[in-house]
């Protein structure tokens, strides 16, 4: 006999097992339909982590600025572990922010 409890109710029978499985499965569809949805207000623009030489080049600006200003939390960034990275569209918009 496997460990399934299951009863019949006047709907028929019912699984509270399965019922807490479909719980789950919405709360992962509403948490990636909300990603989705921030995704798409970023103005079109799909989130792409660059590195601190990517965002100098993209920027126009030297290296040393992008780790100085990072060092002084003066532009967002992403440590992934020993690595940091950054969304060029946070560094525009707090660069606006901070004029």
């Amino acid at each position: 006999m496997s460990g399934t409890f299951c009863f019949v109710s006047t709907f028929g029978l019912f699984n509270p097992q399965a019922l807490l499985g479909q719980a789950i499965i919405d709360a992962i569809r509403n948490v990636v339909e909300e990603a989705i949805r921030k995704a798409a207000a970023a103005n079109g623009h799909p989130t792409e982590l660059l590195t601190a030489e990517e965002l100098a080049d993209k920027i126009k600006v030297p290296l040393s600025w992008v780790y100085e200003q990072s060092g002084q939390n003066n532009i967002p960034n992403h440590r992934i572990g020993r690595y940091i990275r950054f969304d060029l569209q946070e560094v525009i918009a707090s660069q606006k922010v901070n004029r």
